[in-house]
């Protein structure tokens, strides 16, 4: 009886089956985002594909992780800034809190996104007269371990 199958046949009806395996599995545990890609919503608009593009560190192909890490630190650095400001430090401690956030982030550090970090924490800087800091500093920053 099995000398009666041929390969073909067998590829055909297992291809069947995985097909329909895997359509029964996606109507029974994602049927929300099969209505949405047939809605069309799985398509990101035109002004979302601009905001992920738009950030700062758009334009480098680092690892995903790397660059979440990135995005992460540059908002946590504005906070540190406003934070700053707000409690009005002295700019030493300043530096200090900034290299304590900075030391956080070993990944950035090595990565090529440092440069464009420690560029964006230069003109966060000139915002705030009282926290001025220069590309030599803020490189600093990242090398000094106490």
């Amino acid at each position: 009886m099995l000398r009666t199958i041929s390969w073909e046949a067998y590829w055909i009806t297992v291809m069947v089956l995985v097909v329909l395996w895997y359509g029964f599995v996606i109507l029974r545990y994602y049927p929300e985002k099969l209505k949405d890609i047939f809605k069309g919503a799985g398509r990101p608009d035109s002004d979302q594909v601009k905001k992920s593009n738009a950030g700062p560190f758009a334009q480098y192909n680092e690892s995903f992780s790397t660059l979440e890490d990135a995005e992460e630190l540059y908002h946590k650095i504005l906070e540190v800034f406003i934070e700053s400001n707000d409690r009005g430090i002295s700019k030493t401690e300043f530096c200090h809190y900034l290299q304590f956030i900075l030391a956080a982030y070993p990944f950035v550090k090595q990565s090529a996104l440092r440069e464009k970090i420690n560029s964006l924490i230069v003109l966060e800087s000139q915002k705030y007269p009282e926290f001025v800091l220069t590309e030599a500093e803020v490189d600093g920053l990242w090398e000094n371990e106490e």
